[in-house]
């Protein structure tokens, strides 16, 4: 089986508005560049460009400083950056800033009380059950599998960013548990009550567990677990679980119900696919200075892996949707969740696997997958948090 080694948008990519410098994978360059004005250039082994190097006139990368092994409590000098995206990605997330009590949640608690039905309401309370925990898995394996094996100051500086926007997401999650009537034990307790909850936790906690006695990343088997946890929070819990939820959300805002609720979804989700991209471009730079990574057998085991969470994604959504609501089936949220995951196969290199078109083109003006590749194309219209879609 023949795996391309580096990440590349789907066939299906929509044309760019503008023609912009393409990196690795078809990507457009950032547009933070370092302050020594250094040119855009070809990428050089490691990850940087031309100018982008400590040290040294070429720009070349120093042996052995890349993005595993370095110095773990090296203090951070950022510049000449040596990964650009992950600094562009960095000041992305500023500009995100937000903060949940600036969305009123009023009309949401009249909607629960006086419009919404049990089986609707019932449905809510299993979404916040899954994404609050979630949220915080996330949260502990960037601190305890992530950050301490990657050391380049600058992909330090967007981690430490994301570990603060995962805990806003914690926060904001809390923050409609307290303003809405919800049965807050029901909705704490479901990760631990409902199986296909607790199936897809256990999931994620597995990937965390193989992490926390340190492998070593001088050898294929350490960089290859290591790999294997980018993977499955990145592209699977971020790329994959969180989609289904979204899209569930949005349905009731398209009814003109829950519109606060909606419009915290709209700014986690801005949070989430820069964390998708950053990923993506996290896992091409390290399938670059290691493309021994992704063996026949390894790209096996991840596709595996992968198909094994959209199994879990199916239980979930049946779980969440044993009749339609809205509109929506359990079997419209799985068509929809093998989509993006055909996606996600084929930004890794590992071609589509179910062949599922799109069940909800609707969904194009909330977030278009191609986009969250190519978010410095988009930026300015689709991660600035002042739009507000309720309409």
């Amino acid at each position: 089986m023949a795996v391309e080694p580096i990440i590349r948008p789907s066939a299906d990519q929509p044309a760019h508005h503008h023609q912009a410098e393409e990196g690795p994978g078809g990507r457009p360059m950032p547009e933070d560049r370092p302050p020594d004005g250094a040119p855009h250039g070809q990428r050089q082994p490691g990850g940087g460009r031309p100018g982008d190097a400590p040290a040294g006139e070429a720009g070349h990368r120093v042996p052995g400083d890349r993005l595993l092994g370095g110095d773990p409590l090296e203090p951070i000098q950022l510049f000449p950056l040596r990964y650009p995206w992950a600094y562009a990605h960095a000041q992305q997330g500023k500009r995100n800033t937000w903060f949940p009590e600036e969305i009123p949640l009023a009309d949401d608690v009249r909607d629960w009380e006086l419009r919404l039905t049990d089986d609707e309401r019932r449905a809510v309370e299993l979404l916040l059950g899954f994404f609050n925990p979630m949220e915080s898995l996330v949260t502990h394996n960037l601190v305890m599998s992530i950050y301490p094996l990657l050391t380049p100051p600058e992909i330090r500086l967007y981690l430490a960013r994301q570990i603060w926007e995962e805990a806003n997401h914690t926060m904001a999650f809390e923050y409609v548990l307290k303003t809405l009537p919800v049965d807050r034990e029901r909705v704490f307790a479901a990760h631990r009550d409902v199986p296909a909850i607790r199936a897809k936790e256990a999931f994620q906690q597995e990937l965390t567990r193989q992490l926390l006695v340190r492998p070593d990343v001088s050898t294929l088997e350490g960089r290859q677990a290591f790999l294997r946890n980018l993977i499955g929070y990145y592209i699977v819990l971020e790329g994959v679980f969180f989609y289904g939820g979204f899209l569930f959300a949005y349905t009731f805002r398209r009814r003109n119900l829950l519109k606060g609720l909606a419009t915290l979804v709209d700014w986690v989700l801005k949070d989430e696919s820069l964390h998708l991209s950053f990923g993506i471009h996290l896992i091409t730079a390290l399938l670059e200075e290691h493309p021994e990574l992704m063996t026949p057998a390894f790209a096996r085991e991840v596709k595996g892996l992968i198909l094994r969470a959209v199994d879990l994604e199916r239980d979930y959504n049946r779980a969440l949707l044993p009749r339609p609501i809205l509109g929506v089936s359990a079997e419209y949220l799985n068509a929809y969740v093998e989509y993006v995951t055909d996606r996600r196969l084929d930004e890794l290199g590992l071609g589509p696997h179910f062949g599922t078109p799109n069940p909800a083109q609707w969904m194009a003006t909330e977030v278009d997958v191609p986009e969250i590749v190519n978010f410095f194309e988009a930026r300015n219209i689709h991660y600035e948090v002042a739009a507000d879609r309720n309409g």
